[in-house]
């Protein structure tokens, strides 16, 4: 390449050097703020999407009526709450009076296909659809299902007075039952695989959102602790990547009162109940009252 001098203009060549860097530092500069900008750009998308689309992930709803089940020893319960009818079943009503289980199931479980196993507990075992969920109407939130856990609780005690209640929660459910624990007088309760606050769940899986400022349901079962006076019961799998373990084990360390655990190594979030540890430390802690006697 010949470069040109002007002699009137010696420097001119070193300027048009200068100026071709600058421009090319000028266009990489645009183009890390272009980048950064399009980031940004996605992850506004990505935190609204998640803001406007968390009941969905939260509540997954089932559809199915199951209004003509035909199950023996099995009737159904309606409780009207203003426009919403909460609708489910109560099996063994033959135990109603001595002890009551009521039953809060997972954000997509269909708790009418408990029934057939529920059957074989010596106690009565009432399962209620969330609202929103099959044969229930209206659209499910935290402060409706919490309310609706005691509205169903205080209906039950007014109308049959059972001796003995107990509860049991599985995954979300298990965030209702401290709700309830916390709140009404009750026996015992069940924590099947639980978790420390829904918040804390969505962090672990989604660290890099601002989840504090997006939730809008956060069932904080550690905050409903300090007012749980009836021992407690904790099943959770090793496996479990729904609600990872640490999750449960926070709970854990957060309750004052009497705890039994049950940690299956070996169970996952979907498939607990089918691991042999699991329904004898349920009925243990059912009927431990009665093995005292004994």
């Amino acid at each position: 390449m010949v470069v040109l001098v002007d002699p009137d203009k010696p420097d001119e060549p070193c300027r048009c050097a200068q100026s071709i860097t600058h421009e090319r530092e000028n266009m990489k500069m645009t183009l890390a703020f272009q980048i950064l900008f399009y980031l940004l750009i996605c992850y506004i998308f990505c935190a609204l999407f998640m803001y406007l689309r968390q009941d969905s992930f939260i509540f997954y709803q089932t559809a199915a009526r199951h209004e003509n089940h035909n199950f023996d020893k099995v009737i159904d319960y309606h409780l009207e709450r203003g426009p919403v009818d909460l609708r489910g079943w109560l099996v063994n009503p033959v135990f109603l009076r001595e002890k009551l289980l009521i039953y809060y199931g997972g954000n997509a479980e269909d708790v009418f296909f408990n029934i057939e196993e529920y059957q074989g507990v010596q106690a009565a075992t009432l399962f209620v659809a969330y609202r929103g969920y099959g044969p229930s109407t209206g659209k499910p939130g935290e402060a409706e299902l919490f309310a609706d856990a005691l509205a169903v609780l205080d209906d039950i005690v007014s109308t049959s007075a059972p001796k003995e209640i107990y509860l049991i929660g599985r995954s979300l459910g298990s965030g209702v039952a401290c709700h309830v624990a916390a709140r009404r007088s009750v026996q015992g309760a069940i924590l099947v695989t639980p978790y420390d606050s829904i918040e804390n769940v969505a962090r672990s899986h989604y660290p890099w959102l601002p989840i504090g400022q997006l939730l809008k349901h956060r069932f904080d079962s550690l905050g409903s602790l300090q007012g749980i006076r009836c021992p407690l019961l904790v099943i959770y799998g090793g496996r479990d990547r729904v609600i990872p373990p640490g999750r449960t084990e926070n709970l854990i360390r957060h309750i004052q009162g009497a705890k039994e655990i049950v940690l299956i190594a070996e169970a996952d979030h979907g498939t607990i109940e089918m691991f042999p540890e699991y329904w004898p430390a349920v009925l243990s802690f059912l009927h431990r009252e009665k093995q005292k006697v004994e």
